[in-house]
């Protein structure tokens, strides 16, 4: 098993290539295709765990799961629509392997700006949500929500960094 590259974890690269499935795992090997999973998973974890900092009272168990369960699918949209544009910043779709704070600068304030953008309108429309007396506000923006973007990104873009191999592509 080759230990150095992702799929290696999941299927031993004889067994992938006698059965022909290592361009799909190849293909899986992005760091973007990463980022999605992780960041998923682990935004899924933070939002439930902001629970008691928006007003969701009126909602049972499942749907407060389902709804944490749908922000966190657009929690890793947003992720990777900012790796695309730090991408194209970077000219390299590794960048997340370089030490260089441009592109993780770039990832880190376009995520930020869809947050706010998408903060302001929720707070504001009737299908939105609204924050509990618990969650802290600056401009009417939750600043857990803010924390949130600059935790889980961060640590969702380390987990993809170790699951990808540096290319210089």
């Amino acid at each position: 098993m080759d230990g150095n590259a992702p799929w290696g974890y999941f299927v031993p690269r004889e067994v992938a290539e006698s059965a022909k499935e290592l361009p799909r795992m190849q293909r899986l090997d992005r760091p973007e295709s990463w980022l999605a999973m992780q960041g998923f998973l682990v935004a899924f974890v933070w939002e439930m765990l902001q629970m008691p900092f928006f007003d969701m009272d009126h909602l049972s168990g499942w749907q407060q799961t389902k709804n944490c369960a749908l922000a966190s699918f657009g929690d890793a949209g947003i992720m990777v629509f900012s790796y695309l544009i730090a991408r194209a910043f970077a000219g390299r779709q590794y960048w997340l392997h370089d030490s260089r704070p441009g592109p993780l600068a770039t990832y880190l304030a376009t995520g930020l700006t869809v947050t706010v953008a998408v903060e302001l309108l929720a707070v504001r429309v009737p299908w939105g949500w609204e924050y509990s007396e618990l969650m802290p506000k600056l401009a009417g923006i939750g600043l857990v929500t803010i924390a949130m973007w600059i935790v889980v990104p961060l640590v969702s873009l380390t987990l993809a960094a170790r699951l990808t191999r540096p290319h210089s592509t």
